[in-house]
């Protein structure tokens, strides 16, 4: 296994385990939902400590991920930058390589319903005082 190829298993390794986070945050998400709609406190609080300990595993593995990408040489470093922003701008020529796109284009799939859900639950809690209401363009 060459260097490049150790390298993209090493982030494919980190991407897949943010995916699985993230699929976890969007489930923590929709059960707050649900305990807020109940009114139930106790079980708010339980899951918003979930939801952040999830969200803390995806920044320390994007640290991790940003730190092997900027190991890699410019050209590898740019074609792993857009595969993990979901874009497929360069050819992804190797097993790991479309691993990791196909993963980052899931999810940011996930995240994007996951804020979906998360500005409702925020709207239906703060209504015109909401984050969201107040930064709409």
């Amino acid at each position: 296994m060459d260097k490049k190829e150790e390298l993209l298993t090493e982030i494919l390794k980190r991407v897949q385990r943010n995916y699985v986070h993230m699929v976890e945050i969007e489930r923590l998400t929709k059960e707050l939902g649900d305990a807020f709609s109940r009114n139930d406190r106790e079980t708010v609080g339980l899951v918003m400590k979930m939801r952040q300990d999830e969200m803390d595993r995806v920044s320390e593995a994007k640290e991790e991920i940003q730190l092997l990408e900027e190991s890699a040489d410019e050209e590898t470093g740019n074609r792993i930058a857009s595969w993990l922003k979901g874009e497929d701008k360069y050819s992804a020529d190797s097993f790991e390589a479309k691993k990791i796109l196909e993963l980052s284009e899931q999810f940011h799939q996930v995240l994007n319903r996951t804020i979906t859900i998360d500005k409702t639950i925020n709207l239906k809690l703060a209504g015109k005082d909401s984050y969201y209401q107040n930064t709409a363009v």
